[in-house]
């Protein structure tokens, strides 16, 4: 696969792939891209190549009852931040935006109900909220509150799906001028009142189950600064419907220390 640094694909034929997510977050079973994480380099790669997609994806509720809770929201929120960074893309489309807002709907008719038993049902409709966010995303790649999350990853372990969650709604406070009538569009599908309530609802469903600020996970305000320019994911950045500056960031990060 191509791999950022200049790693080629190995030539030779391709087996069947058939890609089974046990997650309710990646999507990626849909999508041609993974990633691989240097824990020494502190660093994170992307690989993309067409050959990723696999030929079968296989989705079986029964793999994800002992996913355990924290995994179960972190990943929940990964499928949320990948579906709202479709809607506030420079390459959105009507197919991607279709998705995302089903994808949204779903996560945020089910996201309150993730506690330690969580009902069947709630199960498979978080796992179709997952593979609508994988299309959505598929067609636009993810942008900058994923590009900001990387460096949250690497340097403070926070998770991925929280970590990527985190800027999700000072995003949205910035890019909704530059969304049109999706936001109403989107409010309308949710039954909510507006980003607040949007925000509000989030929050408290992962209340007491996730570290869900930058601080729980030790990030002191002081090392904010620091982080501003690792932020900056050239590739990410590029797709955000507003073009983010480092005031913008050095805000975002100020907004979700506490």
């Amino acid at each position: 696969a191509l791999l950022e640094g200049g790693v080629t694909r190995i030539a030779g034929d391709k087996p069947q792939f058939i890609a089974v997510p046990t997650t309710h977050g990646t999507g990626s079973e849909v999508t041609m891209w993974a990633t691989v994480w240097d824990k020494v380099e502190n660093k994170k790669y992307s690989v993309s190549d067409p050959e990723n997609y696999p030929d079968h994806a296989v989705y079986d509720h029964r793999l994800f009852e002992t996913l355990p809770l924290h995994v179960s929201v972190a990943s929940t929120l990964d499928a949320l931040s990948h579906s709202l960074e479709a809607l506030w893309n420079r390459n959105a489309n009507p197919v991607s935006d279709h998705f995302a807002f089903e994808s949204i709907r779903l996560i945020l008719n089910n996201i309150d109900r993730l506690d330690e038993n969580i009902p069947v049902n709630v199960r498979k409709e978080l796992i179709l909220a997952s593979m609508y966010a994988g299309l959505s995303f598929s067609n636009t790649k993810t942008a900058a509150a994923h590009s900001i999350s990387y460096p949250l990853t690497l340097h403070y372990g926070i998770p991925h799906g929280v970590a990527c969650s985190l800027p999700l709604f000072p995003l949205l406070k910035i890019n909704g001028k530059g969304m049109g009538d999706k936001l109403d569009r989107l409010f309308r599908a949710c039954g909510i009142e507006g980003t607040d309530e949007l925000e509000k609802k989030v929050r408290e469903s992962v209340s007491g189950k996730v570290k869900y600020s930058l601080s729980e996970s030790g990030v002191k305000e002081s090392e904010l600064d620091g982080l501003v320019g690792q932020c900056f994911t050239k590739e990410r950045m590029a797709n955000n419907i507003v073009e983010l500056n480092e005031d913008h960031v050095r805000k975002i990060l100020k907004d979700i220390v506490r």
